[in-house]
């Protein structure tokens, strides 16, 4: 019976966690700046995306929860009602000390459609508002934070400001040093300057047109407003770390011998790639596999190209074209490469060098995984339903 139990609680949370998306709430923050004692009145729309019959409850909580008042403590929605508009009243007091103060307007739903049950106690399904109120700092106060977007050859560094003092800032301005790994400074930018009134938000920056290799960088900014100093930093990449797989060849071979294969590759990365190594399956015409050889493990400098070296025994070997795949392995990531190997008495000829199938982190299944996913909790659901049938069948039993 306890199992029964833990069963069906866990198929309910299941089952309501699909179901998360069938209650919305929108806007999802209001922000106000602090004005003493002021009373101010804001507007959120209530979303039912499944359009159907619920039972709603709303409540507040967080540090400024005292502060609101409600206009309803609960309503329902119909069916027929996609959306329905609630208000609420903000209070300000007459003093709050400097920064951000928050709250939260919480919607919540209790499955009612469902049997009831202790399984079922104190299961719902909620979504909230917060409440931004910012209290003004004494004198000149700049909030600020450090963003970089752009491609691999051209990196955009910008800085978003928001004046959260009493007081006009004249100029504010960025000077923004880049670091590579190493922590060596390897370009400086300056921004624009602006000028910011109290509660108002602008953006400086600079851009970068990449003069590096690819790897990890970060970016320094001290930002200067009217004599102050503050300092931010970003972690960013420029490209991806991967490794080019150059050239494939075997050199000095013989059908029936020891095949010795070179794998040229190059570390483009701003950082030394350790570990790596090279597996490759080889297949017949039927693609039965007929062979898997590995080579050592090697630690690749930053900018250098490396030969891997890999054997295959060709023994019994008959001579024709064979299909192979390269996976190189490193830093937990893949890179992937379908070859033909043409086989004849005293060379191996590869075939099909530079199409790559493909470059991922290792672990992650990408679609398959997703697809198995959406297919347990579809199964999941289902099985869900089921019980609750079963169980309203036996309930009307009963009561006959």
């Amino acid at each position: 019976m306890k199992n029964y139990k833990i069963f069906a609680v866990l198929i309910i949370s299941i089952f309501l966690i699909a179901s998360v998306s069938t209650l919305g709430i929108t806007p999802g923050r209001v922000n106000q700046d602090f004005i003493p004692g002021v009373k101010q009145t804001f507007k959120v729309t209530v979303i039912n995306s499944e359009q159907r019959d619920v039972n709603l409850a709303v409540k507040t909580r967080g540090e400024l929860a005292g502060i609101i008042e409600l206009r309803e403590n609960e309503f329902s929605m119909k069916s027929s009602e996609r959306e329905r508009e609630i208000s609420f009243d903000v209070i300000l007091p007459d003093t709050l000390t400097p920064g951000l103060h928050t709250a939260e307007v919480v919607v919540s739903q209790l499955p009612s459609n469902l049997p009831s049950s202790p399984a079922t106690v104190g299961l719902s399904l909620a979504v909230a508002t917060q409440i931004h109120i910012y209290s003004p700092y004494p004198g000149k106060y700049i909030e600020g934070n450090l963003k970089v977007s752009g491609s691999e050859s051209q990196k955009n560094l910008y800085l978003s400001l928001t004046s959260r003092g009493k007081e006009n800032i004249e100029r504010a301005k960025a000077t923004i040093n880049i670091f590579n790994a190493g922590g060596e400074s390897i370009k400086q930018l300056e921004t624009q300057s602006v000028s910011l009134s109290p509660g108002e938000r602008k953006e400086i920056g600079a851009v970068w047109n990449v003069d590096a290799s690819r790897g990890r960088y970060t970016a320094k900014a001290v930002l200067n407003y009217d004599g102050q100093n503050v300092l931010y930093e970003e972690q960013f990449e420029v490209g991806e770390l991967a490794l080019d797989i150059l050239n494939l060849f075997v050199t000095d071979f013989t059908l029936g011998g020891i095949a010795k294969f070179n794998l040229l590759i190059h570390n483009k990365w701003s950082e030394p790639i350790n570990s790596v190594y090279a597996q490759m399956r080889v297949l017949d015409s039927s693609f039965s596999e007929i062979a898997d050889v590995k080579s050592a493990t090697y630690d690749i400098p930053s900018g250098e190209r490396t030969t891997l070296v890999y054997y295959w025994d060709t023994k019994d070997l008959r001579e024709g074209l064979y299909n192979a795949n390269i996976l190189l392995n490193y830093a937990d990531k893949k890179t992937q490469q379908d070859v033909k190997l043409d086989v004849s008495k005293d060379s191996i000829q590869v075939i099909g060098l530079g199409r790559v199938i493909s470059t991922e982190e290792k672990g992650t299944g990408g679609n398959k995984t997703i697809t198995i996913l959406i297919v347990i909790i579809g199964f999941l659901v289902v099985l869900n339903i089921l019980w609750f049938v079963v169980l309203r069948k036996r309930r009307m039993r009963n009561s006959r």
